[in-house]
């Protein structure tokens, strides 16, 4: 078995403002797959993120569970980028629209540089460049 796509539904508490970010941080939406309640944002070929107002986002839910409030970690999504540089773009990015850098883009001793970009509903997207193994 191989998994062809990755798909996290992150739910949000206004559609167009969630949009806007990730639109902001270089995705593209799939208008496809959205409407006035949804937009899927797609990352790459193989990663596309599910916003979803959260009355939407409940649906997906079986009876007795509930999504995260605000404020308590329910995902992390890692993002392997290109370069040093496209991580800074990528961080200066998100906190212009809006988002907040939650951990501090900095290097360290696994050969990654990168930092923590928290977005306007609290979803924490983790950032980086890992740099090719020597020897």
């Amino acid at each position: 078995m191989a998994v062809q796509m990755v798909f996290p539904n992150y739910a949000v508490a206004d559609i167009k403002v969630a949009t806007a970010y990730y639109e902001a941080l270089g995705f593209t939406k799939n208008p496809m797959f959205s409407d006035e309640t949804t937009s899927c944002v797609v990352v790459s070929d193989q990663a596309a993120i599910m916003l979803l107002e959260h009355d939407r986002f409940d649906e997906f839910l079986v009876e007795g569970q509930s999504r995260a409030e605000r404020g308590a970690l329910e995902s992390l999504l890692p993002v392997l980028l290109g370069s040093r540089d496209e991580v800074d773009a990528f961080g200066a990015a998100g906190a212009a629209a809006g988002g907040t850098i939650s951990k501090p883009v900095e290097a360290n001793e696994f050969g990654m540089y990168g930092g923590q970009l928290t977005d306007p509903d609290g979803h924490i997207l983790d950032f980086f460049f890992m740099e090719a193994p020597q020897g």
